[in-house]
């Protein structure tokens, strides 16, 4: 074999790099990527995680996966990512139908997967494959060993091109080389997390694992602890293997082994190093690093999950790894979403950006503005625009609508010609006109009822149960065709009560909570914009398609912390957030920063979200 990886290592480090062949092969209903020389099988999926986890905080996700996968000792699973795709390969010798089944089963618990396969390329290795190995027989005269080297160099380079080819994709220019990553339990929470993001950042990596005897470490640890020479390696192996045994014990990990593989050098415990032989090792049941199973947490397995679109996009920002990061906007599971941002942390300026990006694909953006903070973006996308009380939708339509009729009572009124009379008093306005608004982009401006908070909730509640009710009466598809925005959506909690359950309700709110059962078959979603997460009820944010909690002090975090799920990396980037007038100083791009949460996954990213100078 040691002429084989000579004839390997020359040929990818001059010329180009080779991968063991793989020919298409069928095992029940699975088709596998098969290398009949080492008798192989390879079953790939592309796949996307259904849950965020990073560094060690996937460790008992780690865990679970790997005690159901309960690989045999000539079974591996390799997780990889090359640019944006990510993929799970599972490798045996002799695996069954039910086997792979079990696999792909367990597999989909924690990743959303698409069958794929993934054969050698057809070209063969280059015949100048053979100059090279005969180069030896030159020094024949002067030594004839050499003629029996360039004999040997030469069958294996017959071999080479029998069973290798060129790689066409998927190759990785680094690998890891340290054979041990014994280390204590407090390194690996410490580096962990750092690793896994160095990991991500590269443009493709991956890391391959077996399981490896728990006899062999027993017996490591045996051999050093029993040897009767004391010096310095003897004291480093028996620290490491104990370290190593503390942890089995402790956190109940398993002894693996892993390569790592790369697209760079990463100078950290894995030891990724440039390697011409990283691509065919890829592909190989040879593993270089003797680790545990909560090793695999310097690996972004169960970072993000970005499926691939079905429809139109929303580009919300970019990801910690500058990815971009987007929303199906017709795949929304839910009619309805929540922003949530202390004062000052950029929350209308990011919707005012968004909404822009929502106008340019052909969706109606309806905006209830209490602040004017959205007239520059009217203009932009050439709104209407309603000056609120001086100009309503016609409302007369809603005075028997129980939902309408919830909300007078709660304001102390009993028609509409109240309401609008009262708006009209708040804003002293003499006589409200009323009009049709179009089917395109409209903005009502709320600023002449801002000094009533009473009246500026009043008129908030009519204009989304206005929409809601005509959305409700839609009957010509669920494409998502039109976006509502409120903005401090708190208002609309200005009147409700609490129920015996504990649920905060008001007509509009029950009006909403009706709307959302009815998912996305109305065309129309909703999105709610508050500071805190005080100012909404739990339930409405716990079933909203997405949630996007901008960053601020740890005191405005209280209840999202508990809502939202948010783990202490949550917490320290939206604590740690600059502000858009402080990005923007000394001539930066201004952004905002925040953590997007995805339904019905749990899928989390911390992102930076560009903001639109135009629109502010």
């Amino acid at each position: 074999m040691l002429g084989e990886w000579l004839v390997l290592y020359a040929y990818s480090r001059l010329w180009w790099p080779l991968e063991p062949y793989r020919e298409k092969k069928k095992v029940g209903k699975y088709v596998a990527a098969y290398d009949p020389r080492r008798k192989l099988y390879h079953f790939m999926w592309r796949a996307e995680p259904v849950i965020t986890a990073f560094g060690i905080g996937a460790s008992h996700i780690i865990h679970e996966l790997y005690a159901g996968l309960a690989l045999k000792p000539e079974e591996s699973i390799a997780f990889f990512q090359l640019g944006k795709a990510r993929y799970i390969r599972y490798t045996a010798r002799a695996p069954d139908e039910s086997r792979v089944m079990h696999v792909e089963t367990l597999l989909r618990e924690y990743f959303v997967l698409y069958p794929a396969m993934w054969v050698s390329s057809p070209v063969k290795p280059n015949r100048w494959i053979y100059a090279v190995a005969a180069a030896p027989a030159v020094f024949a005269l002067a030594n004839p060993a050499a003629l029996l080297a360039a004999l040997a160099l030469l069958y294996h380079a017959n071999q080479t091109r029998k069973w290798y080819r060129e790689a066409v994709a998927g190759r990785f220019e680094a690998a890891s080389t340290t054979r041990d990553l014994g280390t204590s339990r407090q390194a690996l929470e410490t580096y962990s997390r750092a690793e896994a993001l160095a990991m991500a950042r590269m443009a493709k990596w991956g890391v391959a694992f077996s399981p490896r005897p728990e006899a062999a470490l027993a017996k490591e640890y045996k051999r050093a602890y029993e040897s009767p020479v004391e010096k310095a390696s003897t004291t480093i192996k028996l620290r490491r293997a104990s370290e190593l045994m503390e942890r089995m014990l402790t956190y109940d990990e398993r002894p693996i082994q892993l390569t790592a593989f790369g697209s760079s050098e990463l100078s950290s415990q894995l030891e990724i190093k440039k390697s011409p032989l990283a691509t065919a090792l890829f592909w190989m049941p040879l593993t270089t690093t003797k680790g545990l199973t909560h090793d695999l947490c310097r690996f972004p397995v169960f970072y993000g999950g970005n499926l691939p679109a079905i429809g139109r996009t929303l580009e919300v920002g970019v990801d910690r790894f500058d990815r971009p990061v987007t929303i199906d906007l017709d795949a929304m599971p839910a009619a309805h979403a929540v922003v949530l941002g202390p004062s000052g942390m950029g929350k209308s300026w990011a919707v005012a950006t968004f909404a822009r990006k929502l106008a340019a694909q052909g969706l109606s953006v309806i905006i209830v503005d209490p602040h004017g903070d959205y007239v520059k973006l009217a203009k932009l996308i050439g709104a209407e625009v309603f000056q609120v009380p001086k100009e309503l939708p016609p409302l007369k339509p809603l005075e028997d609508n129980r939902y309408m009729l919830a909300l007078l009572s709660e304001f102390g009124l009993s028609t509409v010609e109240d309401a609008v009379a009262a708006l009209a008093a708040a804003a002293k306005v003499d006589k409200p006109a009323e009009r049709m608004p179009g089917t395109g982009h409209v903005v009502y401006d709320l600023r002449m009822l801002k000094h009533d908070a009473d009246a500026s909730a009043l008129a908030v509640s009519i204009i989304l149960l206005y929409y809601l009710t005509t959305a409700m009466e839609r009957t010509e598809g669920e494409r998502l065709s039109r976006v509502v925005i409120v903005d401090e959506a708190a208002l609309l909690m200005r009147h409700a009560r609490i129920t015996e359950t504990g649920v905060a309700s008001s007509g509009v709110l029950d009006l909403i909570r009706q709307y959302t059962l009815g998912g996305r078959k109305y065309g129309a979603a909703i999105w709610l914009i508050a500071q805190l997460a005080d100012h909404l009820p739990d339930d409405i944010i716990k079933s909203a398609a997405f949630v996007l909690q901008l960053g601020g002090p740890g005191r405005a975090l209280t209840r999202s912390i508990h809502l939202l799920a948010l783990d202490e990396a949550d917490v320290d980037y939206l604590v740690s957030a600059t502000t858009p007038r402080e990005t923007a100083t000394g001539g930066g791009k201004p952004y905002a920063m925040g953590v997007l949460l995805l339904s019905p996954r749990h899928i989390k990213y911390p992102v930076k979200i560009p903001l639109d100078p135009e629109v502010k």
